[in-house]
């Protein structure tokens, strides 16, 4: 057995039960602070590409905390705005054409991925029923998890070779189709909506997924870096693992409220 894919599966053995514990009985504080945890870890993983200094780590993580911390409280657009000043300020001191090409951009897009990519889970926990949580991270871990095996089985035709050269076509469509199966399973017992809603969704999850992973590892070939940490044996770093979630999360988001899912929840439609 191939030894990286023993380290995958050992650390989703351990891992996979956390995640459902902590989403079914965890309290709405709980999950909160390991949402903001796991920000915080990824932006520490951000900075470690970019090799940025220990200020731009605490300071970014001081926007980060605050962001999270103040989502609910204030206006969205108050929210934004304080986000993007504290963003600024300190290369208002620093200012040139070199720190604004090295720093600033990395710095505004980590922060700027990063908080579009947690924010969702709030606004989900907050109003949703918690199932829909696990159905959002049953789609991207088995599209991740299709896509290794099918690229490791059948890969033979690459898929974005520039960007990631490992992954496969034959692994894209082997993703595709075990997160559209486990979709479509776990809609039957928890009877969310019309199997051609929760088909849409899948696809729709599953697409912002890899381009999640996609841009992820654009960014790590930039830098030539291979992975962003080694926290998770088999995976990389946390941000190795949840590229993809990251993507996908204001794509549920848009799905329940904008296209009207959450309202239509158990009436099979």
């Amino acid at each position: 057995m191939n030894f990286n894919f023993l380290k995958r599966f050992l650390s989703a053995l351990i891992l996979s039960p956390l995640l459902v514990l902590l989403l079914l009985k965890g309290s709405p504080s709980l999950i909160f602070s390991v949402i903001l945890f796991c920000g915080l870890i990824a932006w520490y993983e951000w900075c470690q590409l970019f090799d940025f200094s220990l200020f731009y780590l605490v300071w970014g993580g001081i926007i980060l905390t605050l962001s999270f911390s103040l989502t609910g409280f204030f206006s969205p657009f108050f929210q934004i705005s304080l986000f993007f000043i504290f963003t600024f300020f300190p290369f208002l001191f620093i200012f040139n054409k070199e720190s604004f090409t090295n720093l600033f951009f990395p710095f505004l897009i980590g922060l700027i991925y990063l908080y579009v990519g947690f924010f969702p889970f709030e606004n989900i926990l907050s109003k949703y029923p918690r199932e829909l949580l696990l159905l959002f991270f049953l789609i991207i871990f088995t599209n991740d998890t299709g896509a290794y095996l099918a690229g490791k089985l059948f890969g033979r035709h690459p898929f974005f070779p520039k960007i990631s050269p490992k992954k496969t076509w034959e692994g894209f469509w082997g993703g595709i189709l075990l997160s559209l199966l486990s979709g479509l399973i776990f809609n039957h017992f928890f009877s969310l909506w019309s199997i051609e809603r929760v088909i849409y969704l899948v696809l729709a999850l599953s697409l912002a997924g890899v381009m999640g992973d996609l841009f992820e590892s654009s960014v790590k070939r930039t830098v030539g870096k291979k992975d962003s940490g080694a926290l998770i044996p088999g995976h990389g770093g946390l941000l190795d693992r949840i590229d993809g979630v990251i993507f996908a999360s204001p794509v549920f988001l848009f799905f329940l409220e904008v296209l009207g899912y959450g309202n239509l929840l158990r009436l099979g439609l």
